[in-house]
């Protein structure tokens, strides 16, 4: 029955979902204001998040991202990056949805759900 529930909350969560995948090379980074480009496809952005005192995100459905409209980069010896918050698109599942080009499908870490543990279907979050 959870699993159920988490699989119905996930594509839930895909319906709605609010990237925009870019096809021109020319725009690949491009975006809306309010929108944050990650893997060419643009997001909704949300609030600030992480940083040193870790700030999570207030909305469940979102997960914290390093901001990539900043010149602080965590994996370049940024030690402070603060991020933003986003809601990631739904990947996986038992429909093999998919991700726009340049974003790879990982196994949601939100969930109950563990692939390596012997379930099926999991439902993953695409990510850069």
């Amino acid at each position: 029955m959870l699993l159920k529930a988490t699989l119905l909350s996930l594509l839930a969560t895909a319906s709605s979902a609010t990237a925009i995948p870019r096809d021109s090379s020319t725009e690949i980074n491009k975006c809306l204001p309010g929108q944050v480009s990650i893997g060419g496809t643009c997001f909704k952005a949300g609030a600030f998040c992480g940083g040193f005192a870790a700030i999570p995100c207030a909305d469940t459905k979102q997960i914290c991202i390093d901001d990539p409209r900043d010149d602080c980069d965590p994996k370049k010896g940024g030690a402070d990056c603060g991020g933003v918050c986003i809601e990631p698109l739904f990947c996986g599942g038992f429909a093999g949805f998919s991700c726009p080009k340049g974003l790879t499908c990982v196994d949601d870490p939100r969930d109950d759900c563990d692939p390596e543990n012997g379930w099926a279907d999991c439902g993953g979050i695409c990510v850069a």
